[in-house]
């Protein structure tokens, strides 16, 4: 398992510099939001595609994946009846996909909660049936390219559906799709009724990423999570993906908290 870094809580940075923190504090990769690349992601600039692959390269990091992937867009919706924003939405996730190839991705978190949100009298079925229906046109293009499509459940406080894994498996078993599969978030799921190790026992095979984070919202090692188990756990079953660090929030600088979160990572890592 390598580490990577989400540019989430840290994209009021340049894309720039925020490459340079990701590999001073020694990660192998980076997973980036779509809307904080500096070019529109349905007619992106060549050059500016070009200059930001080369600045991660320069810096010895790969881009892994996208996240966050309709905050540029927040009036898009993934699972809604209108015809209209039904096209919109579906076409803008699959220009996703083509710029996430272009920077040789291979995972896209499809999270995004306020761009998910079922209308209010529809059942779990009928929100399945229209998430999968707009998801499938991108998970054709994902299957084309060599990306994985990874379904983040997440909590009712942030949307109303898709709010735990057996939800997130659900869909993906009901989708049935070669380049779908499910995303294993820490602070999740210290939300959902089970432990993590139970977790990923339900959710394979069909685990394909795993973002790390303490259930405080901080960075591993900066709260009470215990990751020990969480990591035996994921080498146990074979896991070789990567752990992603997606923090919410930063206690202290977080040049000084990333080298600190990646090394306490590293050392549960090696005594696996």
């Amino acid at each position: 398992m390598r580490l990577a870094l989400c540019n989430k809580t840290l994209d009021d940075r340049p894309i720039e510099a925020f490459f340079e923190l990701a590999a001073t504090a020694g990660f192998d990769a980076v997973e980036l939001m779509p809307g904080s690349l500096a070019t529109p992601v349905s007619d992106p600039d060549p050059a500016m595609r070009v200059q930001i692959h080369q600045v991660a390269r320069a810096h010895g990091l790969e881009i892994l994946g996208f996240n966050s992937l309709f905050q540029h867009v927040p009036h898009l919706n993934l699972v809604t009846r209108d015809p209209d924003l039904r096209r919109a939405s579906a076409a803008e996730l699959v220009a996703i996909v083509r710029l996430a190839a272009h920077f040789g991705a291979s995972v896209i978190v499809v999270g995004s909660p306020r761009q998910r949100h079922a209308p209010e009298d529809a059942s779990f079925d009928e929100a399945a049936d229209l998430f999968i229906d707009e998801l499938r046109p991108a998970a054709d293009e994902a299957a084309r390219l060599g990306i994985t499509l990874c379904l983040e459940p997440l909590v009712a406080s942030l949307t109303n559906f898709m709010n735990d894994t057996r939800e997130g498996l659900a869909v993906a078993r009901r989708m049935d799709h070669p380049a779908v599969k499910l995303v294993l978030d820490v602070k999740q799921i210290s939300l959902e009724t089970q432990s993590f190790e139970a977790a990923v026992d339900l959710a394979l095979p069909w685990l394909a990423h795993v973002h790390v984070n303490d259930a405080n919202r901080h960075a591993p090692g900066e709260g009470d999570t215990d990751f020990v188990p969480i990591v035996r756990k994921l080498k146990a079953v074979g896991y070789e993906g990567f752990l992603s660090i997606e923090a919410f929030a930063f206690t202290d600088d977080p040049a000084t908290v990333l080298p600190r979160s990646r090394a306490y990572l590293e050392s549960i890592l090696a005594a696996a």
